[in-house]
């Protein structure tokens, strides 16, 4: 009986040593990985509710869709491109782009992200943001 007695004493101690090492070793970790800056340092600037998106929309971003809205009647061309197909099933899936007409914008084309908004003059250049925020990061 003392033999188990004195094996169960030495392997509780080397559990507490064990413990309390991990615990010393994450103590002293310093390595500065932020999961929150990492999606608040995403491409565009951060989006403040202008310009105003509709429910329907507001609901599409928060599912991880990109709106992409545009002033003119017509959007430029190569803005369809943007657009994967899929339809529905991949706006369901916070997966699509959605193009929306906005004639109060400033630029010819802005599009939006639940956090982030970016704006362009052509529609090449809203491909990283796109790409970056699509799938809500």
């Amino acid at each position: 009986m003392r033999t188990v007695a004195s094996w169960a004493l030495a392997f509780l101690i080397a559990l507490v040593a064990l413990v309390g090492f991990i615990l010393l070793i994450n103590s002293r970790d310093q390595s500065g990985v932020d999961q929150h800056s990492s999606v608040t340092a995403g491409p565009g600037d951060p989006y403040k509710g202008d310009p105003v998106l509709s429910p329907a929309l507001q609901d599409a971003v928060k599912r991880g869709n990109v709106v992409v809205l545009y002033r003119d009647a017509k959007p430029p061309p190569g803005t369809a491109d943007l657009v994967p197909p899929g339809g529905r099933d991949l706006q369901a899936a916070g997966q699509a782009v959605v193009l929306e007409r906005e004639p109060t914008l400033d630029t010819a084309l802005a599009a939006v992200s639940a956090r982030r908004i970016e704006k362009a003059d052509q529609p090449q250049q809203l491909t990283g943001f796109i790409d970056y925020w699509l799938g809500g990061r």
